[in-house]
């Protein structure tokens, strides 16, 4: 990533399925170093708006640009710097995990004689010793969302795109990877994330963004943006953070 291109910017984002707008003119930008999450009610349009950062749906009108490069025109260049947890893990059920992260690896273009050491690596993170030579269709489902997180954080990615990273992990392995993001993006990485757990919205370091209606209505810090009259509108609910329990769901449907 160059020092002078932010990790992400979006100029004017729409996406819309024919006469339906899903996203309206979004735009902001994410600088190396920062964690973002995106906060909104079911149907808001976050999980869309990753979706065209990552590059795996075109945005409508507007521009989205990942290290400066252009996921329209440099889709090759801008995709390579992201790692991408989809809200459902891209998962191949036949082959053990060893496999699949060594399949990820090559795919990404990291170097044969580094990618013992990175699998390595990120088993660890993952806490994935366990399981790591079982066929993946036998994995729970927290052990299948940590064999996703895995292969996003492979090759250590200027950008992570986290749809849920911690759906389906016990509250101790979701704090070490929001400690794990929090540690990428020290290192210069810049975190997009979507998370329903609040008390970990909370606590992961970062600023929260509020999508509703496909628009971008709110951005601050977690305590900020859940005290405001937009979060309350959204939600059509009042929420009072000094009352949350840990663990509390926060994407409640509108």
């Amino acid at each position: 990533m160059s020092d002078a291109a932010a990790a992400i910017v979006l100029e004017s984002v729409s996406k819309r399925y024919g006469s339906t707008a899903v996203v309206h003119d979004v735009s902001f930008t994410v600088e190396r170093g920062e964690i973002v999450g995106f906060l909104g009610p079911n149907g808001a349009g976050k999980t869309t708006t990753m979706r065209m950062i990552a590059g795996f749906i075109a945005a409508t009108s507007g521009r989205v640009l990942v290290a400066g490069h252009d996921m329209a025109t440099d889709h090759a260049e801008a995709a390579r710097r992201i790692g991408y947890l989809p809200e459902r893990p891209p998962l191949y059920d036949a082959l053990d995990v060893r496999s699949y992260l060594a399949f990820v690896a090559k795919v990404k273009g990291i170097a044969r004689a580094a990618r013992v050491a990175e699998i390595e690596r990120v088993v660890t993170a993952c806490h994935l010793e366990a399981v790591v030579r079982s066929e993946i269709y036998k994995l729970s489902k927290g052990y299948r969302q940590r064999v996703g997180l895995a292969q996003a954080l492979l090759g250590a990615p200027d950008i992570l795109l986290l749809d849920e990273p911690t759906a389906g992990l016990d509250p101790a392995h979701a704090r070490a990877i929001f400690a794990l993001i929090r540690a990428q993006c020290d290192a210069g990485a810049a975190a997009i994330t979507v998370t329903h757990d609040l008390d970990l919205a909370l606590r992961h370091g970062g600023s929260m963004w509020l999508l509703a209606d496909g628009r971008l209505t709110a951005r601050g810090s977690p305590a900020q943006v859940l005290a405001t009259a937009e979060t309350r509108a959204a939600f059509g609910v009042s929420i009072h953070v000094g009352a949350l329990p840990s663990g509390t769901p926060f994407a409640v449907p509108s």
